[in-house]
């Protein structure tokens, strides 16, 4: 089987790195699989294609803010995944986060939907039901066309004119066109939201993310990971991780007036963090920002060595992190926003209240006790391995892939 993913990314951020662990497994499993992206690093890997430049991705992104079209720009960078589409010959596309500036979706589609070819399509977030938004959070506009857009000047960003209506329809019509599809979500929360899309005509189902947590995500010494970051065996430490906490969505405030009120109780280590942020932590002297990293094996040594992981995310759908943290043996404290509670049943971690500042913080308390009841260690980075693994992850998308084109 030839398999082809498309996304934003390769091996960058949660979803890009979803696409990466399942390109490598079914590789290791003796499948044909070809990764296309549109930006970030590149890598040496000669599956694995970036079929846009730096310039492409500044100007859709510019163009984009300006005109409020998101999806519209970014055709020779489309030419060129479509010529790279035909190079591979692939038996289905596999698709993940198709916003990021990096893709005209008109010309794919038209492409796709011509050709009838075989789509399984992965939904990280909203974005692909939406007019133009990543989550909708209280809005309900996207169930009957969008317009008057709340959200606006959120990511994607438009800062002059609403074309929200306009693009929920166009993305209807091309998303749903003559191409067969199956719709993948990671959490029952977003699955249940895609049947009540445009593409609930459609199958849709729920396959769990999964991780390397074998190899990768699992428990280091503690105390070890601590001597080696200079921190103390008594420490009590709240880790947080997140790329761009200047997004109102990631909830840096929360964690920030946590680490306030907690005081001496502990330290927050804070890894994700750009200094253009720094006047959010006015008022605290128990933060430690460290900047983003593709260190696998020092983010693993972060979350073995932490008490509790914090996810103050205010809309998210299942969350790579909270595994990752997991895997290593830490539980985690979260909102109980759409996917999140999915995610920290039994014993895995405490979901509170959305926005309820108090409540997020009691949590943390609660987790950093050595009675909180929570699990931890192997106990914990067991059930990872059972429920969660790359392994597991790609063998439910074999299935479909196969179901998928039985169907065609």
């Amino acid at each position: 089987m030839r398999i082809l993913q498309i996304n934003s990314h390769y091996n960058q951020g949660g979803a890009a790195r979803i696409v990466a662990c399942i390109h490598s497994q079914l590789r290791r499993e003796g499948q044909e699989s070809y990764v296309a992206y549109g930006r970030g690093t590149k890598v040496e890997d000669t599956a694995v294609y970036r079929f846009d430049t730096v310039p492409e991705i500044y100007y859709s992104a510019l163009a984009s803010r300006l005109s409020g079209l998101n999806g519209w720009y970014n055709r020779s960078a489309t030419r060129r995944l479509i010529r790279y589409i035909e190079q591979v010959q692939p038996d289905l596309l596999h698709l993940h986060a198709l916003h990021g500036y990096y893709l005209n979706f008109s010309l794919l589609f038209d492409y796709i939907n011509t050709r009838s070819l075989p789509c399984v399509w992965t939904f990280h977030d909203c974005h692909a039901f939406v007019g133009n938004c990543g989550y909708y959070f209280e809005c309900k506009r996207w169930k009957d066309g969008c317009g008057h857009c709340p959200r606006r000047k959120g990511y994607p960003t438009s800062q002059f004119f609403d074309f929200t209506a306009y693009m929920w329809k166009r993305k209807k019509e091309l998303f749903t066109g003559e191409a067969p599809k199956i719709v993948v979500t990671p959490s029952d929360w977003l699955t249940g939201q895609a049947e009540k899309s445009y593409f609930g005509k459609y199958p849709c189902i729920t396959i769990r993310n999964g991780i390397d947590a074998r190899h990768t995500f699992y428990p280091r010494d503690k105390a070890a990971c601590r001597k080696k970051y200079g921190y103390g065996r008594e420490d009590k430490l709240v880790l947080g991780i997140a790329v761009g906490y200047g997004d109102p969505r990631k909830g840096a405030r929360y964690i920030i007036q946590a680490a306030r009120n907690l005081g001496r109780e502990a330290k927050v280590i804070l890894i994700g963090w750009e200094a253009v942020n720094n006047r959010m932590l006015e008022g605290t002297d128990n933060i430690v920002t460290l900047p983003g990293t593709a260190d696998t094996d020092m983010l693993a040594e972060y979350y073995s060595m932490a008490d509790v992981f914090a996810l103050p995310s205010l809309a998210e759908n299942y969350a790579t992190v909270t595994l990752e943290s997991m895997a290593c043996g830490t539980p985690v404290v979260g909102f109980d926003a759409d996917g999140i509670p999915e995610q920290l049943t039994g014993g895995k971690g405490i979901a509170v209240p959305t926005g309820d500042q108090s409540a997020f913080e009691e949590g943390l308390r609660r987790a950093l006790r050595p009675d909180s009841g929570l699990l931890r260690g192997e106990e914990l980075a067991a059930l990872i391995r059972r429920d969660n693994s790359t392994e597991k992850m790609t063998e439910e998308y074999l299935k479909v892939y196969n179901r998928l084109l039985q169907r065609g």
